[in-house]
């Protein structure tokens, strides 16, 4: 898996909006959501 760096502030965001301290499973949802907003096609199949 890649190893992805990002800053202190975006960090501590991270660990404010995630609801039971799961920052990867946050993360995952941010970029579902970023994809939707997007491109929402790229969800159809």
């Amino acid at each position: 898996m890649p190893e992805i760096t990002v800053s202190e502030e975006l960090y501590r965001q991270l660990q404010a909006e995630s609801d039971d301290g799961d920052i990867e499973g946050s993360l995952w949802k941010m970029v579902a959501l970023y994809r939707r907003s997007h491109n929402p096609e790229a969800d159809t199949d």
